[in-house]
């Protein structure tokens, strides 16, 4: 058993994708880091990323456990970068985790890179005496 975060958005290219560069990022995706030496990334698992339906992007898969999904975007930087030099992503992907407070960005830099972008919480924190769990109440707006 993990954790799970869950993550909404679409990193878009920045430019369009030709076919061989959406052929060799559906290869890429699913693909678990450590079966492919070749991309120097040993430390991490799943690429839980897919193409986006318009094929304007790549979106999270849904995959039920993601971890480091800031460090495999960059693998998958990286290694189309290989290939062709001018491959890019930009935009971000707001990331919830199990835990209320555990909220933060995926976003790409000026840079092009990926980094992880902490969001601060708003409202008042609760812990629930029931079942313990912990929530954020947010400012009710005044008239």
């Amino acid at each position: 058993m993990g954790y799970t975060t869950k993550f909404e958005g679409t990193l878009t290219f920045t430019t369009e994708a030709t076919a061989s560069q959406l052929a060799a990022l559906n290869a890429m995706m699913g693909e678990d880091c450590r079966d492919h030496k070749e991309w120097n990334a040993p430390d991490l698992t799943y690429i839980d990323l897919e193409l986006a339906p318009d094929f304007s992007g790549l979106t999270w898969s849904g995959a039920e456990k993601t971890y480091d999904l800031e460090k495999l975007v960059n693998v998958v930087i990286r290694v189309m970068r290989e290939r062709w030099p001018e491959f890019g992503l930009t935009g971000s992907m707001m990331a919830q985790g199990e835990d209320c407070d555990d909220r933060w960005m995926l976003v790409i830099g000026e840079d092009g890179w990926a980094t992880k972008a902490k969001i601060a919480l708003t409202g008042t924190v609760v812990d629930c005496p029931e079942c313990g769990h912990r929530f954020v109440l947010a400012k009710e707006a005044k008239p």
